[in-house]
């Protein structure tokens, strides 16, 4: 796995709202947030955006139910979640981490709890059937677990008898679609711009602002630096109109950041793009966590549906009243299950 470079979150994500921190022998990443907090602060470094205001937004047809996580954001802002320190937490949206950074993670939270007393400390992504012996180091130094998302897994490491007629149906599209699949390990300043315009189509324009908002030098240094590479589906004229960052751990493979060409006539592009992805997947035997969102598609497909926590801990000024409200959160949503998430739309 290639090292990542040093750069200022800032440089990369306008909405970051964080300090980015490299942090012992396995450059294990921390952001710490920015205090006061900006408005549309992506939900990666802010636990805010993501538990009350994404979803708020989320729910706004439901006013009654929107109103309520406004209103209890806004309540977590009094208790000072605003000031959170993430450890183990790149700047995208789901992160694996290799065997040497989960053993080390117990250690810096602990040593972080020390130094960033008036911080809440949190892991984001933590799933109980990859990282049971993590959960309990957290627990018995007083984190709790909070369910954050569903993500949804696709298998390649071993052949499959199982085959999905979506996915078989989006991979002869595919054939048919005369668009060529390339995986870049280099890309130019103009493709990195066309990249990040994709991108913003899809995951901003289209969806909402507290996703990460990138810059065209996020996608150009994770590439050329080959801590990521690019699937791209170009057309005739070697244009992309349709494209996936593949960020690789052992054998895990994940997609931080993908968009397509909303204005082209090429019908289902994001059927194809997935076509192309698992295509790939699969060539090279990965595990693909597909993160959350678009589930009936995923399901569809063959995905996987799990629960995955974020594990927090109160700061140590303020402890016993902060971590008796992170307590009622917990025991408000310990009963939570993957299926209660997918009757809710995850």
């Amino acid at each position: 796995m290639a090292a990542w470079p040093q750069t200022p979150i800032h440089m990369w994500m306008h909405n970051a709202c964080a300090q980015m921190l490299w942090l012992g022998d396995s450059a294990l990443p921390v952001t710490a947030s920015a205090y006061p907090r900006a408005p549309n602060t992506t939900y990666i470094t802010s636990l805010r955006s993501g538990w009350f205001d994404y979803a708020a937004q989320e729910s706004s047809e439901h006013r009654f139910i929107s109103a309520a996580l406004r209103l209890a954001g806004n309540f977590a802002k009094w208790m000072g979640l605003d000031r959170t320190v993430l450890v183990g937490n790149a700047p995208i949206s789901t992160n694996i981490w290799t065997l040497q950074q989960i053993a080390e993670i117990p250690a810096w939270c602990a040593s972080i709890s020390q130094t960033y007393r008036s911080c809440f400390v949190a892991v984001r992504n933590v799933q109980p059937s990859k990282h049971r012996r993590l959960i309990q180091q957290l627990q018995s130094q007083g984190f709790v677990g909070i369910p954050a998302r569903v993500v949804y897994e696709f298998d390649f490491r071993a052949p499959s008898t199982k085959k999905h007629a979506h996915l078989l149906r989006d991979k002869s599209a595919l054939m048919r679609s005369g668009l060529q699949v390339n995986v870049l390990d280099c890309i130019t300043n103009v493709q990195s711009e066309r990249l990040c315009h994709l991108y913003q189509a899809i995951y901003l324009e289209k969806h909402s602002p507290l996703n990460a908002q990138y810059t065209p030098q996020f996608f150009h240094e994770m590439v050329t630096s080959n801590v990521m590479s690019c699937l791209a589906l170009e057309n005739a004229d070697k244009t992309i109109v349709a494209f996936a960052l593949l960020y690789t751990v052992d054998d895990t493979l994940t997609v931080p950041a993908l968009g397509y060409d909303t204005a082209t006539p090429i019908a289902g592009l994001y059927r194809l793009l997935f076509a192309a992805i698992s295509q790939y997947a699969e060539k090279n035997t990965f595990l693909l966590n597909y993160s959350s969102g678009a589930g009936d598609f995923k399901r569809k497909r063959g995905g996987v549906p799990h629960m995955e926590y974020t594990l927090i801990r109160a700061p140590i000024y303020g402890y016993v009243f902060k971590n008796a409200w992170l307590a009622m959160i917990q025991r408000f949503t310990h009963r939570m299950q993957v299926d209660d998430l997918i009757a809710l739309g995850a």
